[in-house]
């Protein structure tokens, strides 16, 4: 009984033992096992570093699954893909579905639920086109094993689980970072996947990232019948910058490995755009939003756009800022009213992989796009996601540019042109940088207010230096920093002007710059030429040259000069050639101008911070005209305007003036000026003065900017001349003190000016007479007179006036009936209110009176000078009475 026993107890522990060994031994055969099981199977498992198993799992060093999936109308060539999980284990969970006393020992069907855990999975096609990564993968397998003859068995997966968390998809050097997807597969849904959410958290370029991330779309394995060969993304969005962007659908072509989708753009607002910021922080800023639908094909690292569309939104604006932070201008992009296309048929090719190793990068060539009418292309660039920088050169063809141009402020006025040429652009850490450009356009602008140009606004007045608008037409050219103008137009409208006013901000004079009917051409091949330099910086200035122009007739040039330069004065010479200026003078108030003639010389001008000069300046014309002045005057009966003093209107005629003048920076003004006549008229007679000259100071005496000196006068009066030293007169009280200097003036012609009509005499005086005014009232402080040699005097009289005079005046009248003087002495006052005494010392002798002997005559003659003109200019109040009274009756 032993033995049987024995027997029994070492058949038992052999029966432990055996399976036992086999449970230890499975490492080593488990690959053999695999092989067997997979054999004539299009793949094939590698594992290593297989543990021993455990109850409901076993642990491995490393999985290597290859299958290969075979050629189709998609795919031309058959794919293998090779799977490698790293350090992780296979757990299961087994039920049999055999149920009762009738289930054998080892069952016919088996339910397994599988779950795969790794640290890695690592995904690799061949031919290579991407590599997947995911870290700590677990993937879930429920399927039914079923027992065939013998121990041979057969698996049938029913479900497949894999839930994808930030992995890595690699394809050249673009990188998608942060996938997730969740994978369930079953057989029940013929192995299709169900739409689930796609997300990709960044992309990259050559390790650097782009300004791509956030993607979120819904993906499912089923193929639309229409697109066999297409992988199909809906409901796709992703932040472009720092934008969200959406497309309908994104399609994957297998056949021919081209991505295409729609992308579209809603409401970007412009002030994140690289290189603007909000209003008034910058040079430029921008308003509004921009919205698009961007046709997108990607294949081979290579996004190809065609025929977008880019619509900015209502009000959409670009603003430009002057160096005080003030707005200048600004781009309107969008309509007011609705939104519009700001770019259409826009096409680009971008390669989101640099051609060399060393750039990292976004490659950008063949964009071209509409834009305000016009075309705008782009040489080739590249985008450094990781510096932020890119170089281009932009190419425009008659672009409307200046249609949607506005000035602010004060300023008004449209403007319409083509633009055509080359514009280099770099956008980097310090913005947007232009380089040498190269534009030519032919800018039209209409309704410009002259008031809004530069020094014609009068600041902190409602008065401006200018009023209308002005037009034109200015063929220009941009290149390298330099402005060309060639041939330009500029008109003025019907009214437009330049005015100068008094201390009383009341206008004293205009200048017309349109014409007296519809409108007048202001200039005429207007020319330039305008650099600029040191751009925005301080320092910045303006080199002109070439300046020149056809204004009113005539010509106007200016020589070289920069403008502009901080601390530094610009100067240049204006030279004028028969300019006919004159008659579009205007006085005001009580003064009028009839002026007509050109005007031709040259202006030496510099111009400083806040002041300008100028230095022997020239000024002369062939012309003239006539100044009129109409004082205001109280009501007077028709007597008192008849015996009353004469209207003090006056006239004053001139002709061929010239002035010779400079202009100091402190505003003090010297002027040298003559002319060739000069005519004051009243209704008393005219006085006339031949060639005067001299000079005016204006503003020297900072103490009283009133006060005008004239100096060093002279003209020719009466045949002879008169002279003034100096006279300082005093604009505000209208009074001076000086001396009037004569010379040469015949006797007769003073004789005349009395009224005289009985006494003739030849010979010339001459003598000084100290004058004082004041508020416009004269007087003559102890003038003096002289013969400037022998002359004659003859005294008319009738027998009746000689029968009726005493002796003594009767002897006087004998004398002077012909008087040849040797010796005529005179001096004179004349007191403010008009008496005046003159006296008169003659030495000479008359041949027909007493044999010729010596003679001595002291006259003395008192008498009002003022009261003398009033009667004189009786006849003339009679005259312009009786006019006035003409012109009434015929009304």
């Amino acid at each position: 009984m032993k033995w049987p026993l024995k027997i029994i107890a070492v058949l038992l522990l052999l029966a432990l033992l055996v399976p036992a060994a086999a449970w230890i031994s499975f490492p080593w055969y488990a690959q053999s096992l695999i092989d067997r099981a997979l054999q004539g199977k299009p793949f094939r498992v590698e594992v290593s570093g297989v543990g021993i198993p455990l109850p409901g799992s076993i642990g491995f060093r490393s999985v290597k699954l290859v299958f290969i999936t075979p050629p189709d109308n998609c795919i031309p060539a058959a794919t293998t893909y090779t799977i490698n999980l790293g350090s992780g284990k296979l757990s299961w969970i087994t039920e049999s579905e055999e149920k009762g006393i009738t289930s054998s020992i080892i069952p016919h069907k088996l339910h397994a639920d599988l779950t795969l855990e790794a640290d890695s999975l690592h995904l690799l096609p061949d031919p290579e086109n991407f590599t997947f990564e995911d870290g700590n993968p677990r993937i879930s397998i429920k399927l039914n094993i079923l027992r065939k003859k013998g121990l041979s068995m057969e698996f049938h997966p029913l479900d497949i689980a894999y839930s994808i968390g930030s992995a890595t998809v690699k394809k050249d050097k673009l990188q998608l970072s942060g996938l997730n997807y969740d994978i369930h597969v079953a057989r029940a849904e013929g192995w299709q996947q169900p739409l689930d959410t796609l997300t990709v958290a960044k992309l990259y370029s050559d390790g650097n990232p782009s300004p791509a991330g956030n993607f979120r779309a819904l993906f499912g394995s089923k193929r639309n019948s229409f697109k066999p060969c297409s992988l199909i993304l809906s409901n796709c969005s992703v932040d472009l910058f720092q934008w969200n962007a959406t497309s309908d659908h994104i399609e994957y072509d297998l056949k021919e490995q081209k991505t295409r989708f729609t992308l579209n753009l809603a409401e970007i607002p412009l002030n994140e755009l690289p290189g603007f910021k909000q209003a008034g922080k910058n040079t430029v800023s921008a308003e509004g939003t921009l919205s698009g639908a961007i046709p997108v094909e990607f294949q081979d690292s290579t996004v190809q756009v065609r025929n977008a569309v880019v619509v900015a939104g209502k009000g959409s604006t670009i603003v430009y800022y002057t160096s005080h932070n003030k707005p200048w201008f600004s781009l309107s992009i969008g309509p007011q009213n609705s939104a519009g296309e700001l770019l259409k048929n826009f096409n680009a090719t971008i390669i989101l992989n640099s051609r060399h190793k060393n750039l990292s990068g976004i490659a950008v060539q063949n964009i071209s796009t509409d834009i305000f009418e016009g075309t705008l292309n782009s040489s080739p660039f590249f985008f450094d996601p990781a510096k932020n920088e890119m170089m281009m050169t932009l190419t425009m063809n008659n672009i409307r540019l200046p249609d949607h141009l506005t000035w602010h402020g004060e300023s008004r006025g449209t403007f319409s042109g083509g633009v055509s040429g080359t514009i280099p652009v770099t956008y980097g850490k310090k913005g947007i940088l232009f380089g040498n450009t190269h534009l030519v356009s032919t800018l039209t602008f209409r309704d410009i207010s002259l008031n809004s140009l530069p020094g014609l606004s009068r600041e902190g007045t409602k008065t401006p230096f200018a009023s209308g608008n002005i037009n034109g037409v200015l063929p220009i050219e941009f290149r390298d920093s330099t402005l060309l103008i060639r041939k330009g137009m500029v008109e003025g409208e019907k009214g437009s002007k330049i005015i100068f006013y008094d201390k009383k901000n009341q206008p004293l004079l205009s200048f017309d710059l349109g014409t007296k009917k519809e409108g007048g051409r202001l200039l005429k091949n207007l020319n330039g030429s305008f650099t600029f330099i040191n751009g925005s910086k301080k320092n910045a200035a303006i080199d002109i040259k070439n300046l020149s122009t056809e204004i009113f007739g005539g010509t106007l040039n200016a020589t070289p000069f920069t403008f502009g330069n901080a601390g530094k004065s610009a100067s240049l010479t204006i030279k004028l050639n028969k300019i006919s200026a004159l008659d579009r003078v205007k006085l005001y108030g009580e003064f009028k101008a009839a002026l007509q003639g050109d005007i031709t010389g040259t202006v030496p001008l510099s111009i400083g911070n806040k002041s300008f000069s100028i230095t022997k300046a020239r000024l002369l014309s062939k012309g003239g005209g006539t100044i009129s002045i109409t004082p205001k005057t109280t009501k007077q009966t028709t007597s008192e305007r008849i015996m009353g003093a004469s209207k003090p209107d006056a006239d004053y005629l001139f002709s061929e003036p010239g002035l010779w003048f400079s202009r100091s920076f402190d505003g003090t003004l010297v002027a040298d000026f003559a002319m060739k006549k000069f005519v004051h008229r009243n209704s008393g007679g005219e006085l006339i003065l031949s060639s005067p000259k001299g000079k005016a100071v204006l503003w020297r005496n900072k103490k009283n900017p009133d006060l005008i000196t004239l100096e060093n006068f002279s003209a020719g009066f009466f045949d002879g001349t008169i002279g003034i030293q100096k006279a300082d007169y005093d604009m505000v009280k209208k009074s001076t003190e000086t001396t009037i200097a004569l010379n040469g003036i015949p006797i007769q012609k003073l004789l005349d000016l009395q009224g005289t009509k009985k006494i003739y005499a030849t010979g010339a005086i001459k003598g000084t007479l100290p004058v004082k005014i004041k508020d416009q009232v004269f007087e003559i402080l102890d003038g003096d007179m002289a013969a400037e040699e022998n002359g004659q005097i003859i005294y008319a009289t009738t027998p009746e006036e000689r029968a009726a005079a005493n002796q003594g005046l009767r002897t006087t009248y004998e004398a002077l009936s012909n008087f040849l003087y040797a010796e005529l002495f005179s001096s004179i006052t004349m007191a403010p209110d008009g008496k005046s005494h003159i006296n008169i010392q003659l030495k000479g002798a008359n041949p027909d009176y007493q044999a010729g002997r010596p003679i001595e005559l002291n006259l003395n003659i008192e008498q009002n000078l003022l009261d003398l003109m009033r009667s004189l200019s009786i006849s003339g109040n009679i005259e312009q009475v009786i006019s006035e009274k003409a012109l009434n009756m015929g009304n």
